[in-house]
């Protein structure tokens, strides 16, 4: 008679291990199954395929367009209109200028020959996009240079672009 429990007891426990295999090959193959894929419902109610592959490989690309917006009618526009005016500010403004360089070239300061070897126009769109918002974050705030180039300069140095060195 105990046997015969003991043998129940094991076939209940293969079986729960089986199903329990089972269960995991399963969610294992759901798994596989949409690799590179999603199934989206359109706003007509249609179900599309989308890969996300190619769309995780093309977010990653740069966009000529938005990076010439964000550089020259945000970054610059903001910058022209919000910095001091005038001779006597130039230095000023180059301080905040070499700072936003450097963060915009990732770690390229300018050098005493006057020569970067980078150009803060051509670096990546998200920097941009970071650089814009720390300026409109400025703008907002009402801050003064120093906010700015207080701001900037921990940016970079959190960044590991270091000092200028003249």
């Amino acid at each position: 008679m105990a046997k015969n429990e003991k043998d129940k007891d094991e076939a209940k426990r293969t079986a729960k291990q089986l199903a329990d295999e089972q269960e995991k090959l399963d969610i294992l193959a759901r798994a596989g199954n949409v690799k590179g894929e999603q199934l989206l419902i359109s706003p007509a109610g249609d179900v599309e395929r989308e890969n996300e592959l190619r769309q995780f490989a093309l977010g990653a690309v740069e966009d000529p367009e938005k990076k010439f917006d964000v550089y020259y009618k945000g970054i610059g526009r903001l910058l022209l209109a919000h910095l001091p005016k005038g001779p006597q500010n130039k230095t000023a403004r180059n301080y905040i200028y070499e700072e936003k360089n450097t963060y915009l070239t990732r770690g390229k300061r300018i050098k005493k020959d006057g020569t970067r070897g980078a150009d803060g126009r051509m670096g990546y769109i998200a920097d941009a996009e970071q650089m814009l918002k720390i300026i409109m974050d400025w703008i907002m705030e009402n801050g003064t240079m120093v906010d700015l180039y207080n701001k900037l300069r921990e940016l970079n140095v959190s960044k590991g672009y270091g000092v200028r060195s003249f």
